[in-house]
């Protein structure tokens, strides 16, 4: 019965010690500190440490008889009072959060314009750079490649995964590529526009997507580059757009 009361009070927020006291004083009915003491198996030092806050919570009161001091429990009752503490204690936090918050927030823009660029190394490091586009969650992704150089880094298999998933994302692509001989593969949501190796090289991938943008180098020394900047990202997004608007004029 009292293993299962101990665990009960303990959730209500009392300490181990103020538990073997308040049980001790159940137990043994008004007595003094020394045979509470000799109960909860306590120093008489902290048995008084425990009282005292025992009677601020309301669960045990005090008298005198005879010159001596008494400690009697009360009802468990009282702990609802416990209760309404905690209650006023979460309150007084909410409130001093409250006035935390506009600094903190004003932290947190200062943390969203802030630039974070990160680098991959090898092909392991691009898998990882690629797969971060994907976990972006941009409305968009424009890109430009060279599919050739991209074959020489990645199987098919694992370029059709990734366009497998991207098409699975919802995520449509906006692309101009280099390529010798077919056309790539349409994988929707996607427009691909294949531009002249000749007359426009492109010798590094670059995908633009929400605040970031990527650059892998396939060839030679394999790494990538992610800068995550909304106003560089937002430049190179224009610029694309523009390419992307006079492709049909230039006839690229």
């Amino acid at each position: 019965m009292f293993t299962k009361l101990s665990k009960e009070l303990k959730e209500f927020g009392l300490s181990d010690n103020e538990i073997k006291v308040y049980v001790a004083l159940i137990q043994l009915g008004p007595t003094t500190a020394v045979k509470i003491a000799e109960q909860a198996d306590l120093n008489r030092s902290t048995t008084y440490v425990q009282l005292t806050s025992l009677m601020e919570y309301g669960l045990v009161s005090t008298y005198k008889n005879r010159k001596k001091t008494y400690f009697s429990a009360e009802s468990p009752q009282n702990l609802t009072r416990l209760i309404e503490r905690k209650i006023t204690l979460l309150q007084e936090k909410k409130e001093n959060i409250d006035v935390l918050i506009p600094d903190l927030m004003k932290v947190y823009a200062q943390m969203e314009d802030s630039v974070e660029v990160k680098t991959f190394h090898g092909i392991e490091g691009l898998k990882t750079m690629r797969n971060s586009v994907l976990d972006a969650g941009a409305p968009e992704l424009c890109g430009i490649f060279n599919f050739d150089e991209l074959y020489k880094t990645f199987s098919t298999k694992e370029l059709m995964e990734f366009s497998n998933k991207r098409a699975e994302a919802g995520i449509p692509t906006r692309a101009f590529y280099n390529k010798r001989g077919r056309d790539a593969l349409v994988v929707p949501p996607q427009e691909l526009v294949r531009v002249s190796e000749a007359a426009h090289p492109f010798s590094a991938d670059v995908y633009i997507y929400g605040d970031n943008v990527s650059i892998a180098s396939t060839s030679g020394t394999i790494f990538g580059l992610t800068i995550t900047d909304k106003k560089i990202a937002q430049t190179l997004k224009t610029l694309f757009d523009l390419a992307w608007e006079s492709k049909d004029k230039k006839g690229i």
